[in-house]
């Protein structure tokens, strides 16, 4: 799920989300009703004359134009990888895993008559000392043979959804991308459109999805960013985020049971506003469980409702209020490492933390 999309669709009101009063501020823009500060229309243009002679000295000869210096950059170059292989930009790595068509995304979600859902399983790395931001929805999408392209779709497969936002240096994004398709679309390449200001060399990779390699590159998560442990407080931006404690649980009641396989990972935190104002905090956009493979886990809000002390994000905190409470997550079962993130602003780069729970 890409929560930096997630947050446009939904329109939220959260203006007050922590770390978007603080920083810089804005640039300010004047407006104006379109007229000029100059009277019009009251001053005629006199010819530039001699004042003893009279003769016009005006010219009529043309400005000549400064040229532009050559340069030397080369221009970005784009790539065409198979399914499996490996593209790398200056900081940034991309895998394209598989591809597969005809998949379920839920009983509840259907496509239209004569199509169908594909989903591709990618894996992206950030190689860089640097946060990075990735829109899988905004940079991703499919072409088929006829020119058409196809927008990223929404629904939930069996593989955990590929998630944007913040890489921290040396994490690793996977999951899957889900596409909706004619059914007799041929000729599919999955485009990834780099944002050259911050990968550098390339600017599009196109993968040929029926196309591949002899063997799938491996992406592995190196973490180049301190990782905390339960107990642990870390502070940004006047505000301070602690996991108290975890633990694991089989059920939570009779309408929250995880599927086969799974349990639920219940993650106690703290969070306290000292920043002067009140500030909002979301845990679908700010707050996530993350395996050390790069699968995101979005909070279940089904198993944090039967939580007899869930985080509430329903209402701002005050300055100087503390908030304490538990959050629920969906996770194959006995999955490690395993740590819960924490971005401590949506609107900002480089403040995506992680606290390893096992």
């Amino acid at each position: 799920m890409d929560r930096r999309r997630y947050l446009a669709l939904t329109g939220l009101g959260i203006t007050g989300l922590a770390g978007c009063s603080g920083g810089e501020d804005p640039e300010l823009v004047s407006e104006t009703d379109g007229t000029s500060d100059s009277p019009t229309g009251s001053a005629t243009s006199e010819p530039d004359t001699d004042p003893t002679t009279g003769t016009d000295t005006s010219t009529d000869e043309p400005t000549e134009e400064p040229t532009e210096e050559p340069t030397d950059t080369p221009a970005a170059e784009r790539v065409t990888a198979a399914v499996g292989e490996l593209v790398e930009g200056e900081s940034m790595s991309l895998v394209v895993e598989s591809f597969e068509r005809g998949v379920s995304l839920g009983e509840f979600t259907e496509p239209d008559s004569g199509n169908e859902f594909v989903e591709v399983q990618m894996a992206l790395k950030n190689t860089s000392s640097e946060y990075t931001e990735v829109s899988n929805l905004l940079q991703t999408r499919l072409r088929d043979d006829e020119d058409y392209q196809y927008d990223q779709t929404f629904g939930m497969g069996e593989t955990p959804a590929l998630d944007g936002g913040q890489f921290a240096p040396g994490e690793v994004g996977r999951g899957a991308v889900p596409f909706e398709i004619p059914t007799d679309a041929s000729g599919l390449e999955l485009v990834f459109d780099f944002d050259v200001s911050l990968f550098g060399g390339i600017d599009r990779a196109t993968i040929d999805l029926e196309t591949e390699a002899d063997q799938v590159h491996q992406l592995e998560q190196t973490l180049q960013v301190e990782v905390y442990s339960p107990g642990d407080t870390v502070e940004y931006g006047d505000v301070q985020t602690a996991v108290n404690e975890f633990r694991t649980e089989s059920s939570l009641g009779e309408f929250a049971q995880p599927d086969e396989g799974n349990e639920f990972v219940v993650v106690d935190i703290s969070i306290t506003n000292n920043t002067g104002e009140e500030q909002r905090f979301s845990t679908i956009l700010q707050m996530m469980v993350k395996d050390g493979d790069g699968y995101t886990y979005q909070e279940d809000l089904t198993a944090t409702s039967q939580l007899d002390r869930g985080f509430d994000e329903g209402t701002p905190l005050s300055d100087g209020e503390t908030r304490r409470g538990e959050l629920a997550y969906e996770v194959q079962t006995g999955r490690s490492p395993l740590y819960w993130a924490f971005e401590f602003s949506v609107f900002a780069s480089g403040n995506k933390t992680f606290w390893q729970l096992r």
